[in-house]
């Protein structure tokens, strides 16, 4: 037993009207399709009887009540324009004051990092000042001692060890 499935248009014959008219009649009432193929949507037996009994119950609505329904929707839609607008506007003051928070944020890690730079390297260069200090102090402290002794050469401290024990010898 095969189903049989009907497009759009073959129910727009079926029910007297345009595509047109029973594309937005599926549409406002939310009636999904079975199935769909390309670009058509397909409905079986059961919709086509839903559809066409809720079409012909609707009746053909007179010029004016159309023209009052799509003004008080005109009217709607631009409440809920205006309603998105000022959404939209405070999103973008929200992004604008979160970019000058970023851009604070980035200023202080890069003076922090400055900062930090400037220690180790203040660090590092006091190290090395103070080891060519100690370096100068034992190199003058030398010289004096060598100065006052002439003989400093002799006296120098034994060597551990036993080359050192030979060299003595």
């Amino acid at each position: 037993m095969t189903e049989t499935y009907y497009t759009i248009k073959q129910l727009a014959d079926i029910a007297g009207t345009s595509k047109v008219t029973m594309f937005r009649y599926i549409k406002q009432n939310s009636i999904h399709e079975t199935k769909h193929k390309g670009n058509a949507n397909l409905y079986d037996e059961t919709q086509k009887s839903l559809i066409l009994k809720g079409f012909k119950g609707k009746g053909v609505s007179n010029v004016s009540e159309t023209a009052h329904d799509e003004t008080e929707l005109i009217q709607e839609l631009k409440s809920q324009l205006k309603a998105k607008d000022a959404q939209i506007n405070d999103l973008h003051a929200i992004i604008k004051q979160n970019q000058r928070l970023l851009d604070q944020q980035q200023q202080l890690n890069l003076a922090t990092n400055r900062q930090n730079e400037k220690l180790l390297d203040g660090g590092a260069n006091d190290t090395q000042q103070n080891v060519s200090e100690s370096q100068n102090i034992d190199d003058t402290d030398d010289l004096q001692l060598n100065e006052g002794n002439p003989k400093s050469e002799d006296t120098e401290t034994p060597k551990k060890g036993l080359f050192g024990w030979l060299k003595r010898r």
